[in-house]
């Protein structure tokens, strides 16, 4: 592909299913290409995306073969989300992962092909890694490089999904341009992770999944939707382009022996509120694991609730690649299916992922959700102003610089997080004393 106008080129790093590069295509910015190393993940890409997904290692690629893919232009915005696996407390947190040294593989890109903006998506536990280091280190590199950013830590559910989901986000850009994110336009409860701004709630599980037809408990069954007329809005949204009026992946695997396990679950409860001869092994091991700050990194990684039951009028928790195995349907006695999870991760019904299951559920799991992207990259038009906003005409140009971040909403802050905020800060005035 010949790129003749820098103004809309945008290329995805880490693309994985699409998420991201869905999102930007849907505000109007379709990538030219995406870079992934998983298979079945390029192929989903490829499908569904409608443009080339290299199946490459980002750390073999040659610089030169990076500004072909842009045709020697710097794009618009680079996107995209390193492997979070080092830092999720979903499972051990390594701060010498090799998958770690991946976020500096981005911003080698970055430098590399010099877009107007970048957006980097990590889990929120990239705040705390190596002591804080990794995210101050790569902040002042991004500054180093000819960057003003910014670091946020976001919950998703605040701008409308379906689920409780924080991530942090660095936007950057090497115009000068001082900007903000975009504000937060719902409440959200999903348990223990809610707030309450005055605003309308995020969609609620039972929203989410709303005009969904009965599951099947046959893989390769078609299932239609429960009416012709959609539920609700975001039921609405999820059915666009599907002209078919049937969805796939809509099944599930429950054995007897978990429904009579499943039955015993209330809403919000999980495995320990079980007879312990219910428990999984695994769930039995790790039952009692203490976690705190000063442990170890190599021990890290939470108490497990093993399998949880979702409250049907509440935002779902956070979709992972284990979801449809350990989350419980509010009003089913099931394990979520995979089109369930893919619509909580706002994936239309007429997206469709490769590979096994357990590879599809992985490729859920770890997307940045669509309708995210689309938010973020509908303000950074607005914000850049090279789309028909006036406002960059207008704007204090500033000098490379961190010009601010949030890494909480909470009152107090861990041991390790205080850390990392102290080191921030020390960044942010170091900047203002040299501009």
């Amino acid at each position: 592909m010949i790129i003749k106008n820098s103004e809309d080129c945008v290329l995805s790093l880490f693309s994985g299913a699409g998420g991201f590069s869905l999102g930007f295509s849907m505000a109007g910015l379709k990538p030219i290409a995406g870079i992934e190393i998983n298979r079945d993940a390029c192929e989903t890409y490829r499908h569904n995306i409608g443009s080339p997904c290299h199946e490459a290692d980002i750390n073999s690629l040659e610089p030169q073969y990076l500004k072909s893919l842009t045709g020697n232009t710097s794009p618009f915005v680079i996107i995209g989300g390193p492997p979070c696996q080092g830092f999720s407390t979903a499972g051990n947190r390594q701060a010498n992962d090799p998958r770690n040294k991946l976020i500096f593989s981005y911003l080698n890109i970055v430098e590399t092909l010099k877009p107007r903006w970048f957006i980097f998506e990590n889990v929120e536990g990239v705040l705390t890694s190596g002591s804080g280091q990794a995210i101050v280190g790569l902040a002042s590199e991004f500054i180093r490089i000819g960057y003003s950013i910014r670091i946020q830590k976001v919950n998703f559910a605040g701008y409308g999904l379906p689920q409780t989901r924080k991530r942090v986000l660095i936007i950057g850009n090497r115009v000068g341009i001082d900007f903000v994110f975009p504000k937060e336009t719902h409440s959200y409860k999903s348990g223990k992770s809610k707030k309450s701004n005055g605003k309308p709630l995020a969609p609620t599980f039972d929203e989410a999944t709303a005009g969904l037809g009965m599951a099947s408990s046959s893989k390769d069954t078609l299932v239609g939707y429960e009416s012709e007329t959609p539920s609700n809005r975001y039921d609405s949204f999820m059915r666009r382009n599907n002209q078919s009026k049937f969805v796939t992946m809509h099944y599930h695997t429950t054995t007897e022996q978990d429904t009579v396990k499943f039955s015993q679950l209330k809403c919000g409860e999980t495995m320990k509120d079980l007879p312990e001869e219910l428990w999984h092994e695994s769930f039995k091991r790790r039952a009692n694991r203490r976690v705190k700050d000063g442990t170890p990194t190599e021990k890290r990684g939470g108490a497990p609730s093993g399998i949880k039951r979702l409250f049907g009028n509440l935002n779902c928790l956070t979709i992972t690649g284990a979801a449809s195995r350990e989350f419980i349907h509010p009003h089913y006695d099931r394990a979520l299916t995979l089109r369930e999870c893919a619509r909580i991760q706002s994936f239309p019904d007429c997206f469709e992922f490769h590979g096994n299951s357990a590879s599809q559920a992985q490729q859920i799991g770890n997307a940045v959700p669509p309708l995210m992207a689309s938010i973020f990259a509908k303000h950074l038009i607005e914000v850049d102003g090279k789309f028909g906003s006036s406002r960059s005409d207008t704007q204090h140009h500033v000098s490379p610089r961190l010009l601010g971040f949030q890494l909480t909403e909470a009152s107090g802050m861990s041991p390790a997080l205080e850390l990392t905020y102290r080191n921030l800060e020390k960044l942010v005035q170091t900047e203002m004393d040299f501009s």
